[in-house]
């Protein structure tokens, strides 16, 4: 019997206690399969088909750039940068700013065509206000006859859409479409902004009606009782879609896009279409036109921090198409 007081006798080998026809317990790695992988990257398994280079890359295998370090805090992949590959636009609550195009041409071009399509936009309004400033007219008589009326309203509607059709062509030329001056595709959020923009609207032209009433306002007939009800109905519709579309593509759209190009202050930018816009209305009194200027610069604000346009047509169509829905039911 052993002796307690005796050191312990070491386990002998441990491999030497396992059985003949156990197996081994580790066996080398085996080599990769050089044909398996073809990616030509560095970190591929094809071996290199000549001194120093990888096959399919044509780099050597020191012209690799060195590996982005990750950090906490950051995508794989190094920091995030404004249109990096395969990283997306940053995550926000709200939709992102439709991206403002590069400038179309030279600054003088650009001013140019700015100063053609104001032209052709505010002229045949401007024209109309001097002729009332001159006594020529009092900007309220309508044509009540069928046939005049419906000349009167085709030739309305081509002076109002004659400058749409010139941006139509400058955008095809320049390359940039109907995006650069964010008439992107539609969406379903579009068309709830552009339902909450018309509450706002009604909301703020109700109390600004208040506000400058005492400026005056003037009633203009838009839709004589004297022609057929469907003629009004029909020109009640024409009215407010091409109001809504032609006034935001030429006012907001693409007035605002290229100061924005051209790199004028902010405030030029919302001030100045604005003002245009507001001045052709003071046919409806300087009470009415100090309203749409407010309203005008709540639209001008909207764009300029989102560069969509497609709720500010729905909103404008939907306003106007309510005023003369009530003018319809009042006569």
């Amino acid at each position: 019997m052993a002796d307690p007081t005796d050191p312990p006798t070491p386990d002998p080998d441990p491999a030497a206690r396992q059985p003949p026809s156990a197996p081994p317990t580790a066996e080398p790695w085996p080599p990769p399969d050089t044909g398996s992988r073809r990616v030509g990257t560095p970190d591929a398994w094809s071996s290199p088909s000549g001194p120093g280079s990888w096959s399919g890359t044509g780099r050597r295998a020191d012209e690799w750039p060195p590996p982005v370090p990750w950090t906490p805090g950051q995508p794989p992949g190094g920091p995030w940068t404004p249109g990096g590959p395969g990283t997306g636009a940053p995550r926000s609550g709200r939709p992102g700013r439709t991206p403002l195009p590069a400038p179309a041409g030279p600054p003088q071009v650009l001013r140019l065509e700015l100063g053609l399509v104001l032209l052709l936009a505010f002229a045949p309004g401007i024209l109309g206000l001097l002729i009332l400033a001159l006594g020529a007219g009092d900007g309220t008589e309508v044509d009540s006859r069928l046939v005049p009326a419906i000349v009167g309203a085709a030739f309305q509607m081509f002076l109002s859409w004659s400058p749409v059709l010139v941006i139509a062509y400058l955008l095809v030329r320049s390359g940039e479409g109907w995006a650069g001056i964010g008439l992107t595709r539609f969406r379903g959020a579009d068309a709830g902004q552009g339902v909450a923009l018309w509450v706002a609207s009604f909301v703020l032209v109700l109390v600004l009606a208040q506000v400058f009433s005492r400026f005056g306002q003037r009633e203009v007939d838009f839709l004589p009782p004297a022609l057929p009800l469907w003629f009004r109905v029909v020109q009640a519709v024409l009215i407010a879609a091409t109001a809504g579309a032609t006034e935001e593509i030429v006012v907001r759209g693409y007035a605002q896009t290229r100061l924005e190009q051209l790199r004028a202050p902010t405030a030029v930018i919302v001030l100045l279409p604005t003002a245009l816009w507001g001045v052709l209305h003071v046919y409806q009194g300087l009470g009415a036109a100090l309203t749409i200027f407010c309203l005008g610069i709540m639209y001008a604000v909207y764009f300029q921090r989102t560069r969509r346009l497609w709720p500010l047509i729905l909103a404008h169509a939907l306003f106007d198409g309510t005023q003369l829905v009530f003018i319809l039911a009042g006569s």
